[in-house]
């Protein structure tokens, strides 16, 4: 799911306008630059019958959109929302079966010279295979 969920965002153009390629999980490349985003699996629930999974699963995914400026991570965030909120569709082998924001969070980050603004958005992404 997680290469998945990334090539689904690089392949919204609004999107890549603003990032790039600079859709990463868990962690961004050292010297990365911004904006960005970077996201964390927050929880997974695979659904199980009597004869094992289901092949249903819903993950709560949050993404942090991250910019130089508080209004560039609230541009890139705006732009996930765009692309995310209320999306279904197979993608890849993928059946995207919804995806809903559920949360927003801002924040500002300093690590020596380098600081940045986040505007994390949570989303709940309900899949399986295709």
């Amino acid at each position: 799911m997680h290469t998945k969920l990334a090539n689904l965002l690089l392949a919204h153009a609004p999107l890549v306008t603003l990032v790039g390629n600079r859709v990463h999980w868990d962690t961004l490349p050292q010297g990365s630059i911004y904006p960005s985003i970077v996201m964390f699996t927050v929880s997974g629930v695979t659904d199980y019958t009597m004869a094992g999974a289901s092949g249903y699963v819903q993950t709560r995914v949050q993404f942090d959109c991250r910019g130089a400026t508080a209004a560039a991570a609230r541009e890139v965030a705006d732009a996930l929302g765009d692309r995310l909120s209320g999306f279904r569709g197979v993608f890849q082998g993928f059946e995207f079966q919804g995806c809903f924001m559920q949360g927003q969070r801002t924040r500002f980050d300093k690590d020596g010279a380098t600081s940045w603004f986040t505007d994390s958005r949570d989303a709940l992404i309900h899949w399986a295979l295709a």
